[in-house]
């Protein structure tokens, strides 16, 4: 593994998955190895439904008489809309997903949510409890943990739940990734979402330290939306949601979702129940089923490019998208990926007759690429990462989504045509050490008028229309915002952590290191020299105070990401001030400094500050490389939270009495 790659954008595309998908999205798909004619229609994932009644957990409580109360006071919270009660029940289910490769459809049996493929939105307010009960209807494993190493990747039907970006508790039945599900086991999360947490786009995936990429590149990974009623006031920031309310279809947020991932899916044995060489896994004859199992296989660093795979959106490989042109979208961008990065862009075709589905194969890709898609750029409007809303809407042609980002951004198509969504994957790909091949992995089909003027213009015009709707108290502190080249200050969730605050805090700055041994096989994966210990408590973290962090790399890049408290990025610089920042990473960190987010890419050439603040929560919970396999072999850390024992330092952990 000395040539070891990161990898960004995994997928083809699915079609849909088993019975439950049939009869709610009631389409036919060809028998495997049949040629597929039709293009489904594109669609956002499905919204799971609240339970009206109680969950299956508190069902029994008042069954079994644990609590007397109970069906009286949380009927009465579901019916105040203060509750939520879901229901996720996790299966093997059997789907197929398209493949250009042979334009047909290769039939598999993956891990899934609810049994559907995508896994289905689930949406929040700030100031609800949200009971959901989690279903491990998986196999059990008897062989479970046998190696007796943590961070050799196993029991990959054990999982848990992580609500990744999500404000709240690491302990107990909230956020917690500490604890483990396993096979045939129920449990009820309960995410008490404070009244001041941001909207904004966020998801939900599985964590279980062993099984995480397995299961996420299964396609177990969702939307999870805090919805956002709040307008800013003279006195208060607001949701941006109030601002844009009016752009989503149908009003429905969930049909924003935009929802990216890649599964490494292959068929490990042929029809006959015989194992399959390295090379062959990839192609799925008649008969075979593609699955999600064999981590050396199919998350090796050269795997993807390997496979021939495609990245999705929604569950649909290479969708096509009827939009209407001269209309203002958002999308609420989620890159689900496991490895892969992704630079997301749109442009005009300047050749739609060159646009070929069935493009299969490095070198037809990228000609593709290069003959159908060098029409105008479309501009993506950024207007919040990770969730959380910028100070001011950045515009880009290249939109660099690592897997854990979110990115949304407005956009406008300016004149009806086909317009190419595609991987410009012909700079540098930021988590592989090479490149890969650009690659369109979706088309827009625009019907309507064009607009005047640039793209620009047209997105400030509709902003300043959608303010008229705002109160009247601060309409005009908006409008004079978004003139001053489209300021969102009135939307900011936090305020900075100024220079100030980390000396009054007066805590020292924390390092983190990633890197990959490759001297004595296996490969180590790092954090400051260490492999993940779940016995080992890394970092002590004293609540109410704003701490500064550094982030570097040693091998390769790597996306830092961390659990419960966001954080600002306050600076970017080289590595080797000599040599200074490369172009590929000036692309990557564009525009980046001040915002906040909970997932951010560190390249080898950079090094990147960033400060946080321990405001609310106290428990334990992790950081990582957000690479899932490198997750999964030890590129973790345990993080603690403690309260300050009142004279400058932390209080232990624990019954201190």
């Amino acid at each position: 593994m000395g040539d070891e790659k990161m990898r960004g954008s995994v997928g083809l595309s699915w079609r849909l998955a088993g019975a439950v998908c049939l009869s709610a999205v009631g389409l036919a798909m060809p028998a495997q190895g049949q040629k597929a004619t039709a293009v489904p229609d594109f669609a956002p994932p499905p919204v799971l439904r609240a339970e009206e009644g109680l969950t299956s957990t508190a069902e029994g409580d008042v069954q079994a008489g644990f609590n007397q109360f109970t069906a009286r006071a949380l009927g009465k919270a579901v019916e105040a809309g203060k509750e939520l009660h879901y229901v996720l029940p996790i299966v093997l289910s059997d789907g197929e997903i398209f493949n250009p490769a042979t334009g047909s459809y290769d039939k598999v049996r993956l891990r899934a949510y609810d049994g559907t493929f995508p896994a289905p939105t689930i949406k929040m307010l700030p100031g609800q409890t949200v009971r959901l009960t989690l279903q491990n209807k998986l196999k059990p494993e008897p062989l479970c943990g046998a190696t007796g190493n943590t961070n050799i990747p196993h029991c990959f039907n054990t999982t848990n739940m992580h609500s990744h970006g999500l404000w709240i508790s690491p302990t107990g039945n909230s956020d917690n990734v500490l604890l483990s599900i396993k096979p045939g086991v129920d449990f009820q999360y309960e995410y008490n979402v404070p009244a001041d947490h941001p909207a904004g786009t966020f998801w939900y995936h599985p964590h279980t330290h062993g099984s995480t990429a397995i299961q996420v590149g299964s396609g177990m990974a969702g939307a999870l939306l805090i919805e956002g009623k709040r307008p800013p006031t003279m006195a208060s920031n607001g949701d941006l949601d109030t601002l844009l309310k009016g752009f989503a279809p149908d009003g429905d947020i969930t049909k924003e979702v935009m929802l990216i991932q890649q599964i490494p899916y292959a068929c490990l044995v042929d029809a006959k129940g015989n194992a399959k060489t390295e090379d062959a896994i990839w192609t799925c004859n008649k008969g075979e089923v593609g699955v999600v199992e064999d981590f050396d296989a199919q998350f090796d660093p050269k795997a993807w490019k390997k496979s021939g795979r495609y990245t999705m959106f929604n569950a649909q490989v290479r969708p096509e998208m009827k939009l209407n042109s001269g209309q203002l979208y958002r999308w609420r961008l989620i890159d689900a990926g496991v490895e892969e990065t992704v630079n997301l862009r749109i442009r005009k075709s300047s050749n739609p007759g060159a646009l070929n589905r069935l493009a299969a194969g490095a070198k037809a890709e990228e000609a593709e690429v290069r003959k159908a898609c060098a029409g105008t750029d479309v501009t993506q409007f950024e207007v919040a990462t990770d969730g959380l809303t910028r100070g001011q809407i950045f515009a880009k042609t290249d939109n660099n989504l690592q897997p854990g980002y979110r990115s949304d951004v407005l956009f406008v198509l300016p004149e009806p045509g086909e317009y190419c969504v595609y991987d410009d994957a012909s700079g540098t790909d930021q988590v592989m050490n090479s490149p890969d091949n650009p690659k369109v992995i979706g088309v827009i089909h625009a019907a309507g008028g064009a607009i005047k003027g640039t793209q620009k213009e047209f997105l400030t015009e509709q902003l300043l229309r959608a303010a008229d709707d705002l109160p009247s108290d601060v309409r005009e502190v908006v409008k004079a915002d978004l003139r001053n080249d489209l300021r969102l200050t009135k939307y900011i969730p936090h305020r900075d952590v100024t220079d100030e605050e980390i000396k009054i805090s007066g805590q020292p700055q924390v390092d983190i290191a990633f890197n990959l041994e490759f001297k004595v096989p296996p490969t180590k994966f790092l954090i400051n020299q260490h492999a993940y210990d779940p016995n080992r408590m890394d970092h002590t973290l004293i609540l109410g105070n704003a701490q500064q962090w550094q982030l570097r790399t040693i091998s390769v890049n790597h996306p830092f990401h961390i659990h419960v408290n966001p954080f600002q990025i306050v600076d970017i610089q080289p590595a080797d001030p000599k040599v200074g920042l490369s172009d590929a990473s000036k692309q990557v960190y564009e525009g980046m400094k001040g915002t906040w987010k909970d997932t951010i890419m560190v390249n080898q050439d950079a090094i990147v500050t960033i400060r946080t603040r321990y405001s609310r929560y106290i428990g334990q919970y992790v950081l990582h490389c957000h690479i899932l396999d490198h997750e999964d072999q030890g590129m973790m850390q345990n993080v603690q939270i403690v309260l300050p024992d009142g004279q400058g330092g932390a209080q232990p952990m624990g019954h201190n009495h």
